[in-house]
């Protein structure tokens, strides 16, 4: 005979609706075409030729197809020279390198000044939120390409849903900083994580442009892109929208820059004729 224990099964019972079910033929489908995303860690801190290289190497190994190290206004003229000099270096021959410059303003004026100085210079512009009217100034220039951590130094996240339409239409992305997670603590990390949870939702209502990135500054900082896609799913996002925080919209970013030159005006773009047989 075959005895049955009711209170073990009603246990197990109670605790199966507590239980959380796993799709694996929907993750199995994800982790493969992430094996097709060409990957962007699409903030490195640029230091001198073996420094930026140590770290190009490193993310080259984790699984990075692009890159882009990025230079204080203070430094882009100095460092840009052997920024020129990774992107053909053979040991890195797999690595798209591109040069982004991170403006530091104390006002919009101040913003807007040094955007208009490296816009022609750099492939990509960034600039260091936090200040609420610097963030919100960056968020209406089309020619920013990046709005690094507007949270930073902030008790909010510093996107409302003002910034946030702006950022949408001008093609503004917003950068979240990973090492803002990994390298804080207790109630800080906690506030941090309700901040990208709040970017995150002004992100899905309004569909400005968002990305994940590093930050790092040594190759310890550096992280494989699935343990970013982890990661992203501690505040809420999930797999679909982190890889394309890390891949397509990196990937856009870099090509429309590459076309500013072309732009005449918002939706126009310069053609060469095609000559004729």
């Amino acid at each position: 005979m075959k005895f049955f224990d009711f209170k073990e099964d009603a246990r197990i019972s109670g605790s199966s609706r507590q239980m959380k079910f796993f799709d694996f033929k929907e993750d199995a489908r994800i982790s493969g075409s992430s094996r097709q995303m060409k990957f962007f860690d699409f903030h490195i801190q640029a230091g001198d030729h073996d420094f930026s290289l140590r770290l190009l190497a490193e993310a080259s190994r984790l699984g990075y197809q692009g890159a882009v190290l990025v230079c204080s206004d203070e430094t882009y003229s100095r460092l840009q020279p052997e920024i020129e000099l990774l992107r053909d270096n053979p040991a890195i021959s797999g690595l798209e390198v591109a040069a982004g410059v991170m403006i530091n303003a104390s006002n919009p004026q101040d913003m807007r000044r040094k955007v208009n100085r490296f816009r022609r210079k750099a492939d990509v512009v960034y600039v260091s939120g936090g200040d609420l009217k610097v963030n919100r100034a960056a968020c209406e220039n089309p020619r920013v390409d990046v709005l690094s951590a507007p949270y930073s130094s902030r008790r909010d996240a510093g996107m409302n849903h003002v910034l946030a339409r702006e950022a949408a239409r001008n093609r503004v992305a917003v950068e979240l900083v990973t090492t803002d997670i990994m390298g804080s603590w207790l109630k800080v990390r906690a506030r941090v994580l309700e901040y990208f949870r709040d970017i995150l939702k002004l992100h899905r209502k309004f569909d400005f442009p968002l990305l994940l990135s590093s930050r790092a500054s040594s190759i310890y900082d550096l992280r494989t892109p699935r343990d970013l896609m982890n990661l992203a799913g501690c505040f809420g996002m999930s797999t679909r929208e982190a890889g394309r925080a890390l891949s397509s919209t990196p990937s856009s970013i870099i090509e429309y820059s590459r076309k500013r030159s072309l732009m005449i005006a918002d939706g126009v773009r310069l053609v060469e004729d095609e000559e004729e047989d």
